[in-house]
C-alpha cells in the first residue's frame, strides 16, 4: 500500500513537469523512494535557491532558521522537527507553502507542488492521524478527536484565558530573553507565543492543529478515552534541549517564578474540561490555519 501512495504521488509530482521535476536530472523516477528519498532527490535544489540565503543558521537568529544551522546536510532534520514549518506534514498548514512572496521570493506553482508531494509523502510513512472526530457520538474515543474538542472549545473562552493568565506562560525567561521575544512579529521562532493584541493572537493559534501539541497534549485514560493536558513535560523539556545537546533552543527553566506560569496553564486546561465535560462548546474543529505574520 505505501509503495503504491509513493507511486501515486511520484507520478502526480512529474505530471506537473514537462521532461520530469525541476532539479531532478533526467525527471528520474521516484516510485518506491522513502520519503527522506524523495526529499532528497527533489526539495533541496529549491530550498538553496531561494530560501537558504536567509534561513541557514542557529536557531537563535533573528531570522526563522527553519533549515538549520548547517546549510544542506541540516535542511531535512530540522525541517522535519519544525511543526509550524511543515505544518504537521499537512500542506494547507505549513508555512513552508502558505507564507507567499515576503522578504524573499514565492515559489512557482510546479515549486509547490514538488514541497507539497513530499509532505504528503511523510504524512503517509508517519502514520499522521487525519480523520474526523465521529458524528453522533463521543469524540474522545482518539487523541485527534479530543484534541478537536478542546480547540473548539477554546474558541470560545477568553474570559477564563485571561483570569486564569494562561498567557504567561510566554512571559517566562530564558537565557536569551522572555519566550515572546521569539515568539512574535519579527522573532525567530515566529508570531505563535506572543503578546499580539492582548495576547488573544496566541490563543487563536492555539486553536490550530499545527499549534495545539505546543501548549496541550491528549493523556489515555484508564477508561481507553483521551483527556486533554497542559504539555508541561514537553515545554520543560524544550527548556533543557541546550543543556542536553538536543538542539539550540535558549536554555530556561520551567519552574522559575516558582511555576506559577505553568501552573496557570494547568488550571486553563482544567476549567476548559470542566467546560467541556458541560457541554457549552462548538463542535468539534480546528481553526483554519491563518497566513504567518
Amino acid at each position: 500500500m505505501r509503495n503504491q501512495f509513493f507511486a501515486a504521488v511520484a507520478a502526480f509530482a512529474l505530471g506537473a513537469c514537462v521532461g520530469g521535476i525541476e532539479g531532478m536530472p533526467g525527471g528520474d523516477d521516484t516510485t518506491g523512494q522513502s520519503a527522506r528519498q524523495l526529499f532528497d532527490s527533489t526539495v533541496p535544489p529549491k530550498l538553496t535557491a531561494k530560501c537558504a540565503s536567509c534561513h541557514v543558521g542557529p536557531e537563535t537568529s533573528s531570522t526563522n532558521m527553519f533549515l538549520g544551522p548547517d546549510g544542506l546536510s541540516s535542511y531535512y532534520t530540522t525541517l522535519t522537527n519544525d511543526r509550524a514549518v511543515n505544518g504537521g506534514f499537512d500542506p494547507a498548514a505549513a508555512t513552508i507553502l502558505t507564507k507567499g512572496m515576503h522578504e524573499g521570493p514565492e515559489w512557482t506553482a510546479q515549486e509547490k507542488q514538488v514541497i507539497t508531494t513530499w509532505l504528503l509523502a511523510e504524512q503517509a510513512e508517519r502514520g499522521v492521524d487525519t480523520t474526523p472526530p465521529p458524528t453522533g457520538g463521543p469524540t474522545n474515543t482518539t487523541a485527534r478527536g479530543a484534541e478537536m474538542s478542546f480547540a473548539a472549545c477554546l474558541s470560545v473562552s477568553l474570559t477564563e484565558y485571561n483570569t486564569t493568565a494562561a498567557y504567561e506562560v510566554a512571559n517566562m525567561n530564558s537565557e536569551r530573553g522572555r519566550c515572546y521575544s521569539c515568539h512574535e512579529p519579527g522573532g525567530a521562532g515566529g508570531a505563535y507565543w506572543g503578546r499580539a493584541n492582548n495576547y488573544e493572537d496566541m490563543l487563536g493559534k492555539w486553536q490550530e492543529e499545527v499549534f495545539f501539541t505546543g501548549a496541550f497534549q491528549a493523556q489515555l485514560q484508564p477508561d481507553n478515552t483521551y483527556k486533554i493536558a497542559a504539555a508541561d513535560s514537553k515545554i520543560c523539556n524544550k527548556g533543557l534541549e541546550k543543556d542536553n545537546n538536543l538542539g539550540t533552543h535558549p536554555s530556561f527553566d520551567c519552574q522559575q517564578n516558582n511555576g506559577t506560569n505553568l501552573q496557570n496553564l494547568k488550571t486553563f486546561v482544567d476549567q476548559m474540561n470542566t467546560k467541556l465535560a458541560g457541554g457549552g462548546c462548538p463542535a468539534p474543529a480546528f481553526k483554519t490555519p491563518s497566513l504567518p505574520n
